[in-house]
């Protein structure tokens, strides 16, 4: 078994387009979307570094949690290879555990399981969850050796997350590891509404 060490990395820099507001200050159980998963992975004792372009409108209760960091991107407007980069830069860790903030369903189970699973896998550059016949590239682990090449695509302008996950060896989870709604993505306000109508179903049993 592989021991390594984890930062968490939370990335809500991008601009809600298809929400139409921000997706992480969306309600959402006894806070946002996004106080909801720093909970989660800080209660995984995992330190929290949230990538954030507007960090002034997060929730209070988010910023003055401990070990939690908030850093702009490095490069605006970049998507998830600048969020990656910005957050290799920042932490130290060997691995970094990256989630996308609009994921409602995401809790400190789910994380355990990932991490869990992590430490069992030998030769990997990133862990991505597979559920539902599909790839989460924003629900994985990706190792510090991929920081180099994240680095020459955002560089490159490659910004497509996938181009370069195409070039990595990307070690998919087995399916079922996961709840299949913890990777569920609330990107407009039909998929947000989906994700209330579950958590009720969920609350009624």
């Amino acid at each position: 078994m592989s021991i390594f060490s984890i930062g968490g990395v939370i990335l809500a820099g991008g601009n809600s387009r298809r929400m139409g507001s921000p997706k992480e200050l969306l309600p959402w159980r006894g806070g946002t979307m996004l106080s909801e998963l720093v909970e989660a992975m800080t209660a995984a004792q995992l330190p929290c570094l949230i990538v954030s372009n507007h960090g002034e409108r997060l929730p209070e209760e988010v910023k003055q949690k401990g070990d939690v960091t908030i850093i702009p991107d490095a490069v605006l407007s970049a998507g998830p290879v600048s969020g990656l980069v910005t957050a290799f830069r920042i932490r130290q860790e060997e691995a970094l555990l990256v989630l996308s903030c609009d994921l409602p369903f995401m809790d400190r189970e789910q994380i355990e399981r990932l991490i869990r699973y992590a430490q069992c896998v030998e030769d990997w550059d990133v862990i991505a969850a597979h559920e539902q016949g599909r790839l989460h590239p924003l629900v994985a682990l990706y190792h510090r050796r991929t920081q180099s090449r994240f680095e020459t695509a955002l560089e490159r302008g490659e910004l497509r997350l996938m181009q370069t996950l195409a070039e990595l060896r990307v070690h998919p989870t087995p399916e079922g590891l996961l709840d299949p709604w913890a990777v569920f993505n609330a990107n407009t306000p039909e998929e947000y509404q989906a994700a209330v109508e579950e958590e009720q179903r969920r609350r009624k049993g």
